[in-house]
């Protein structure tokens, strides 16, 4: 069964199964009890999250409880959780119409690319937060809500004044999961920016919500920051120049062969390489 991994001081992390992954959630064990996304469903919720945390003394109203960004394998236990009456639910201003109705959102992204696409179910149930963070706002006096697109226009991270512990989400796709096959980001301008911006933060270690390739999960050190951060960077100009070179093909003849010739496995799905794929054509056309 997961269990809470202690990685520094009162922060730990859980790594809940998903598919061929798994997907990060944190717990700031503090003064404040805070948890940064649920898992994927109200199964994640019974079955791993809750007795994690009753191991560590804590009930769901003890927790305010935040997400990195809106997708499924992230916010699926939101609903529960709040059944389960936590504490109070905070999220930042784009997130919060998708938690409201998450469904279309669902449904439209998926639909983009419908055959590459894995049918979209019944959905999440909807929530409401308590509140919406603001980009730069504080929660429980020592975690600061840095937006971050690029990835998804909801992305955010969360930097942990107290550690310097930046916790990404997706924000960092550096060569993306074994699910993915090549990173995932649905606007390039905004993942550059998004990278030029977390590069510029004071951070001493990265905490990312799956086990990217190139990077992994947990990047501790100034120099090790500096590499994931490069890395990722890099990435971009490797999928940009291969796929201006192939530039007169079918998308998905381009997403596929990119994963084949760098990628760190080929996605039974390929909607999201052609999110990326997609992106760096525009590029190619607007510089054209």
């Amino acid at each position: 069964m997961p269990a809470f991994e202690k990685l520094s001081r009162d922060v730990f992390y859980i790594k809940i199964p998903f598919g061929p992954v798994f997907t990060g959630c944190t717990l700031i064990n503090g003064d404040e009890k805070i948890l940064i996304d649920s898992g994927a469903s109200a199964q994640d919720v019974d079955e791993i999250l809750l007795p994690a945390l009753e191991d560590k003394g804590i009930k769901p109203r003890d927790l305010t409880l935040l997400c990195t960004h809106t997708h499924g394998d992230h916010v699926g236990g939101h609903a529960r959780l709040r059944e389960m009456g936590v504490g109070r639910i905070l999220c930042c201003e784009a997130s919060a119409p998708k938690l409201k109705d998450p469904l279309p959102y669902a449904v439209a992204t998926r639909s983009r690319f419908p055959d590459y696409s894995p049918k979209t179910g019944a959905g999440m149930k909807p929530v409401t937060p308590d509140g919406v963070l603001k980009d730069g706002e504080m929660v429980a006096g020592r975690l600061k809500m840095i937006c971050s697109p690029g990835h998804d226009n909801d992305c955010v991270c969360f930097l942990d004044e107290q550690t310097g512990l930046l916790i990404t989400g997706d924000s960092l796709q550096a060569n993306g999961t074994i699910c993915q096959g090549i990173g995932f980001y649905k606007s390039l301008p905004d993942y550059r920016a998004t990278l030029e911006k977390m590069s510029a933060l004071p951070v001493k270690a990265i905490l990312c919500g799956h086990d990217y390739d190139g990077i992994g999960w947990y990047i501790e050190g100034e120099n090790a920051v500096a590499e994931a951060f490069g890395y990722c960077k890099k990435r971009i100009e490797v999928y940009g120049s291969f796929i201006a070179s192939h530039s007169d093909e079918d998308p998905a003849v381009i997403a596929e062969k990119l994963i084949k010739s760098v990628g760190c496995g080929m996605p039974p799905h390929l909607f999201m390489a052609l999110y990326t794929v997609t992106e760096h054509l525009k590029e190619v056309s607007n510089h054209g």
